[in-house]
């Protein structure tokens, strides 16, 4: 996708989600977490089509295109699951095999349903192969399922993408959120999004419920982890840039002993700190994004720049919320003002799909593994 057309989808992403913190604070802890009318408004965009290939009906745009449209939600602390929903979903149904997989996909596209992913065991997880839930073939085809599924965002999903353990690999299946067996629990976050704790109790899975297995199946799901990493380090930019516009608006206007605080060298530096932590996130993104979009690029080496990507943009995000509350002063820790939306949000994003130390830990396992020094 060339650099024209990207800067051509940044502008009407901004346009579409401008920073708005009264509808934002409305819907902090609301049942869906999110406004189902402004997801459908989403979906006429196109925008969750953009990681579905041609051949299935998607725009084909690639990474780079869906690391553009999170960072502009990003930049609106939007509540809507984009990455979560709008990209893990597509990119698995999209490659998928059964006609379960086709009509779903088209009901996701269509932003009639909303679909979350679950693997993680109870302590959390990077890889696909640690999931909390455990299959059993049965003789008609299908599976029972048991095991807890931690962190399946957003909790309101009207069905989720379950990650299951065989003896030869994963089993990637659908099941809709009222499965008898199935258990929900809402986990809130910071951010008052919530995400969903499964526990499955001898669930059957049914044998057109099956989307994959086996290597296919892992292969399908770390493929598009890796995506949804890369664009949620986009969506970490996006509220960089926001809570640094607040910030640098606010050491313009604030002043002591007659003048802006602004003008104090100190504040100065710290300021420049911080655009330097975005910055160098913003290119860790752009360097993900162009490896996952590569044709040549082989799975470890997305994994390795997608983690890349998360640990930078996760690391920057907190620094730089943090130390914006503190040039802020007291303000800055009120609910009344905007930069503690940003703030919340850096928190619950940083965190999902892995913290940065989890990454650098990664990250540093892969180049050891394969010699290489890319960052």
């Amino acid at each position: 996708m060339s650099q024209d057309m990207l800067d051509m989808l940044a502008d009407a992403a901004a346009s579409f989600a401008r920073p708005d913190a009264a509808r934002v604070r409305r819907l902090r802890g609301t049942p869906e977490g999110f406004d189902r009318a402004r997801w459908r408004a989403m979906a006429e965009l196109g925008w969750f089509s953009v990681v579905v290939p041609e051949s299935a009906g998607g725009l084909g745009l690639g990474a780079a295109a869906a690391a553009t449209i999170a960072t502009a939600l990003g930049r609106a602390a939007a509540p809507e699951p984009f990455v979560a929903s709008g990209l893990i979903a597509p990119w698995c149904l999209s490659r998928a095999d059964g006609s379960q997989a086709a009509s779903t996909l088209a009901a996701v596209l269509a932003g009639e349903q909303v679909i979350a992913l679950a693997w993680q065991p109870e302590q959390g997880c990077l890889e696909p192969d640690g999931t909390g839930l455990l299959a059993t073939p049965q003789t008609d085809g299908s599976l029972r399922l048991s095991g807890t599924a931690r962190f399946a965002a957003p909790a309101s999903a009207d069905g989720f993408l379950v990650a299951a353990r065989l003896p030869e690999g994963l089993a990637l299946g659908l099941l809709p959120r009222d499965r008898e067996g199935l258990v929900r629990l809402d986990e809130p976050a910071a951010d008052g999004t919530a995400s969903a704790v499964l526990r499955l109790s001898d669930v059957r899975l049914a044998a057109d419920e099956l989307l994959a297995i086996g290597t296919r199946a892992g292969s399908l799901v770390r493929d598009a982890l890796d995506v949804a990493l890369v664009a949620s380090a986009a969506e970490l930019v996006g509220l960089m840039d926001h809570a640094l516009d607040i910030t640098l608006d606010y050491l313009r206007t604030r002043k002591q002993f007659g003048k802006p605080i602004g003008s104090f060298q100190a504040l100065q530096h710290r300021a420049v700190d911080l655009w330097i932590q975005r910055q160098l996130a913003r290119a860790a993104v752009d360097a993900a994004a162009a490896v996952l979009d590569s044709p040549g690029a082989d799975a470890r080496a997305r994994t390795q720049a997608a983690s890349s990507a998360k640990a930078r943009a996760a690391h920057a995000a907190l620094m730089l919320c943090n130390q914006s509350v503190q040039l802020h002063g007291a303000i800055g820790f009120t609910d009344e003002y905007e930069l503690g939306i940003y703030l919340n949000r850096a928190l619950s994003l940083s965190a999902w799909l892995g913290n940065a130390a989890e990454h650098r830990r990664r990250w540093g396992a892969l180049t050891e593994a394969t010699g290489t020094q890319t960052a």
